[in-house]
């Protein structure tokens, strides 16, 4: 009689291969979601980074006059008049 594999014994060597396959693959998934987290946090500080740049921007715009604004041009002439009352 020559021997055969059973059922049994089909399965069982699958399921041993089966099983570090299925734990690999759900290692993978967790190195997926570390990357996926370390990606948007990259993106959140780059956001923050924007804004704060944005907002120094705006503060700047309102605390000085640059040149050629009318703010500018106006505060120039109340310096001439000061000046020639001296």
């Amino acid at each position: 009689m020559q021997p055969t594999i059973t059922r049994r014994m089909f399965a069982a060597t699958l399921a041993l291969a089966a099983v570090p396959m299925i734990a690999r693959a759900a290692g993978q998934d967790d190195k997926d979601k570390k990357k996926e987290e370390a990606k948007d946090k990259a993106d959140d500080k780059k956001d923050d980074a924007k804004d704060k740049a944005k907002d120094a921007g705006d503060k700047a715009d309102e605390a000085v006059d640059r040149p050629g604004t009318e703010n500018a041009e106006d505060r120039r002439q109340d310096r001439r008049r000061d000046a020639g009352k001296n």
